[in-house]
Order: C-alpha cells, then sequence, then structure tokens
C-alpha cells in the first residue's frame, strides 16, 4: 500500500501545518514518517525498480549545501533539514512512479481527490465552525495561514493541470469544473494576492504556449516589460475596481513587510555572498532578529526563497538549484504545453515566500510531484492532449481513439 503510506504523507505535511491543537501531532511524526518511507525504499528495493533520477540534478545543491555545514551555527538542525530535503527529492519521485506502474490511473485520481478533500473539508467548516479555520478575518482552511492555503491553491492548481495534461482522460469536464471550482473559491476566501498574481500568470502563459511556444514566450517578454508599469500603477488600479479592501491596500506599499524582510536580508548577503551557513539558517537569523524586525513592521521569515537560499547555501548554491529546477521543467517542456508555464508560476511565487527551501511542507512536495510528472520518462507513452477532450461531458472516454493511440 505504498500509494497510501504517500498519500499519507501529503496529508500529514498539509496537518503539520495547521495551527490547531488537535493536529499537533502532525508536526511530530513528519520527520519520522519520512524515514519510513525511506525505509522501506530500501529494504523493498525491486519494488520500485527502475529507480527515478530526478534527484541526480540536485546532487550539486546537496553537496554544497551539506559542505557549508561548517559554517552553521546550528548544525544539528541544518544537517537533519539537508537530509530531509535530500531525501524528499529521492523517495517521493520513486514513490509516484512505482504507484503508477501498479495502479496506473487510480495513482493521480487518488491524490488529487485528496487534496480536493482537504480544500472541501475547509470550505465546509466555514459555514459550520468559521472560527476554527480563520486567522485574522481572513479564511485559512485547514492551513496554518491565509497566505499558507494561497500557497497550497496555487501548487495543487498547477499539480492537478498538470496531471490532466500528462495523463489525458484523467478526470471527467465536470469532475474538473468541480475540482477548479474548490481551487478558485479557496483563493478569493483566503485573499492571497500572491495566489492570485501567480494562477492568473500560469492560466495566461498556459493558454498562448497551447496555441505556440514562440507566442508564450513573447508573453512572457511583453510582461516583463511592462512590469514596472503596472507595479508603478498597481494601487489606482485596484482603487479603480474597488478591491482595495480585498487586497488590503494599506499593507501593499510594503508587501505586507516583506520589504523590510528583503532589505535585511540583502544586508546579511552583502556581508558573505559566496558562503551559506547551512539550510535552516535563515530562519535562525530572522528569530533572533525578531524583536528589531517588528520594530520595522516585519514578522515571520526572509520571505523570499531566492533570499533564503543564498544565505543557507551560498551564489552557488543559489544556482545550482535554479539550474537543477529549471532543468527539471525543460525536461517535458517539448512534450507537455503546462511543464514552462509551471515554471514561470512557481518562481514567481517561490519570490514572496520561502516555502521552496524546505522540504518538509505541503507545498515542496507538490513541487516535486510535478517535476517527476513532467520529467518522467514512464508517462511519455500516454498518449497527449492539450485539452480535455478525450472525456465526454458524461464521463465516459472515447475509448476507440484512446485505444487506436496505445496501440
Amino acid at each position: 500500500m505504498y500509494l497510501e503510506m504517500l498519500i499519507g504523507f501529503f496529508l500529514i505535511l498539509t496537518l503539520s501545518d495547521s495551527r490547531q491543537a488537535a493536529f499537533a501531532f502532525a508536526a511530530d511524526i513528519k520527520d519520522v514518517y519520512l524515514v519510513m518511507l525511506g525505509f522501506f525504499y530500501v529494504v523493498d528495493s525491486a519494488y520500485f525498480e527502475p529507480r527515478q533520477r530526478v534527484i541526480v540534478r540536485f546532487i550539486p545543491f546537496l553537496i554544497l549545501a551539506t559542505a557549508f555545514l561548517i559554517f552553521s551555527d546550528i548544525l544539528a538542525q541544518s544537517a537533519m533539514k539537508t537530509l530531509s530535503y535530500g531525501l524528499l527529492l529521492l523517495v517521493v519521485p520513486n514513490y509516484i512512479i512505482a504507484a503508477w506502474r501498479n495502479n496506473k490511473e487510480d495513482a493521480l485520481r487518488k491524490l488529487i481527490w485528496t487534496g480536493i478533500l482537504i480544500l472541501a473539508v475547509g470550505l465546509v467548516l466555514r459555514f459550520i465552525m468559521p472560527n476554527y479555520v480563520s486567522l485574522a478575518d481572513r479564511f485559512c482552511g485547514l492551513l496554518g495561514n491565509p497566505n499558507g492555503l494561497g500557497l497550497f491553491c496555487i501548487l495543487f492548481f498547477i499539480l492537478a493541470t498538470v496531471a490532466r495534461n500528462v495523463v489525458p482522460g484523467l478526470f471527467t469536464k465536470r469532475e474538473v469544473y468541480l475540482q477548479n471550482a474548490i481551487i478558485l473559491v479557496s483563493i478569493v476566501l483566503c485573499g492571497s494576492r500572491n495566489a492570485v498574481f501567480t494562477i492568473g500568470i500560469f492560466l495566461m502563459f498556459h493558454y498562448f504556449y497551447k496555441i505556440s511556444p514562440f507566442v508564450g514566450i513573447l508573453v512572457f517578454a511583453f510582461t516583463v516589460v511592462v512590469y514596472q508599469l503596472l507595479l508603478a500603477n498597481l494601487e489606482s488600479i485596484i482603487v479603480s475596481l474597488d478591491l482595495q479592501e480585498y487586497f488590503r491596500l494599506e499593507t501593499l506599499q510594503n508587501a505586507s513587510g516583506r520589504l523590510v524582510a528583503w532589505d535585511f536580508g540583502w544586508q546579511k548577503i552583502s556581508e558573505s555572498p559566496l558562503i551559506g551557513r547551512g539550510i535552516g539558517y535563515t530562519d535562525h537569523l530572522y528569530r533572533i532578529n525578531y524583536d528589531f524586525l517588528s520594530i520595522k513592521g516585519h514578522q515571520g521569515n526572509a520571505h523570499n526563497s531566492y533570499i533564503t537560499f543564498w544565505l543557507d547555501t551560498g551564489i552557488f548554491g543559489l544556482l545550482s538549484f535554479l539550474v537543477a529546477f529549471m532543468m527539471s521543467f525543460i525536461a517535458g517542456a517539448k512534450r507537455y504545453s503546462t511543464a514552462i508555464p509551471a515554471l514561470f508560476a512557481i518562481l514567481f511565487s517561490a519570490f514572496f515566500e520561502s516555502w521552496l527551501t524546505a522540504s518538509l511542507n505541503p507545498f515542496t512536495i507538490q513541487c516535486v510531484i510535478i517535476i517527476t510528472l513532467l520529467s518522467s520518462t514512464v508517462f511519455f507513452e500516454t498518449p497527449q492532449s492539450n485539452d480535455d477532450e478525450s472525456v465526454n461531458e458524461d464521463g465516459t472516454q472515447r475509448s476507440e481513439e484512446l485505444n487506436a493511440a496505445n496501440a
């Protein structure tokens, strides 16, 4: 039941992000759960043959992260986080592919419906126990805070879209409408600006990439050019649309304290741009400077995955991770129209939060699954489609077409 074990791990990671005392156990056992998955991966090695090599691209990054442990102020914690990241990259792709070999489409269906169930339960609780799924008058579902729910929705929306692109006919159109509705309603209710803009970027690029990759690149270049113009007039645009309350205009100017965090991070980077202090160092740095940063209007971590990687693993660690990360998406770009749009959207999202630098959260595991779906050759035998037209409204597949394609 390795598929069920992987889904259980995904669920535990999600619950570990919650602030509710009832789910405190999830945070206590998630590292043990990952070790358990690694144990079965080694003991039952024949089950996972042939093995997936997603981790190979990230070996230079892991080597650098390990080397910089000699400069760590929190050696034991940094060593565990580095091991955890490597174990996640090793175990999750192999469990996904093994589940696919033995369960085919059911593996992805069960995984996607688990995520939808997590969101749906949060929406139901909003009407039954609104205080249980709210923080500072904002909806957070089963996640720990509204921005966490926004991140979950970003990654899960991309994951579900990529899964349907990789495996056509995975869901009926009605099921797709239901899934997207639950995700988008969750985004609207949580009020995450990052989620709104990231999903918009993904949908826009995906639309143009389905037309032509060249058109998609032109649109991306155009977006980069007009970005500064849009940013300079963003407040006026929001006011003209009468959305200033939803987008919390009063916190937009300093990006909810992120500008303070970024400035502080850059100051520390400038002191030692080449040398990192081990994975987890940035969280430690911001924690010991909590009082100083709070006076300036910031609470939390660096809120930027790139600054965090740079502080933790130095400039070369950051570059080695980005190269491995982008190559993982490029590997599937020629075959899947969602690959490059997903890359753009995830990189954009990581600019505003540090989720990508941690392994045991409900976000990074989804990213690793996305990478696996796009880069693994085991899916290349699946007939491709740019949309869901292989499934009728009543849920029946066009079996003749699919069987012919398989033949």
